[in-house]
């Protein structure tokens, strides 16, 4: 994912993903965990679950701080 800070027409940014983000951007058109979204980036991409994890809640972080997902409370409470 790279934040493009210009301002291009009324947008104040512009986000542009790269495939893993594609990925998880797609997935998040219904409701996920973390989990579920690091389970399919692990197989998609052949990479340690524990990397997957790590590597989703730090794209899921980084997009609810800037609006563009929002976490429902039943995940919150359940940890997700």
């Amino acid at each position: 994912m790279v934040p493009v800070r210009a301002r291009v027409g009324d947008l104040a940014s512009i986000y542009r993903f790269n495939g893993t983000g594609t990925l998880l951007w797609k997935l998040l058109q219904t409701p996920k965990t973390v989990s579920e979204l690091a389970t399919a980036v692990a197989q998609g991409y052949e990479v340690e679950p524990v990397r997957a994890e790590q590597d989703v809640a730090e794209f899921v972080s980084e997009m609810k701080a800037v609006g563009l997902v929002e976490i429902l409370a039943a995940m919150a409470m359940a940890g997700d």
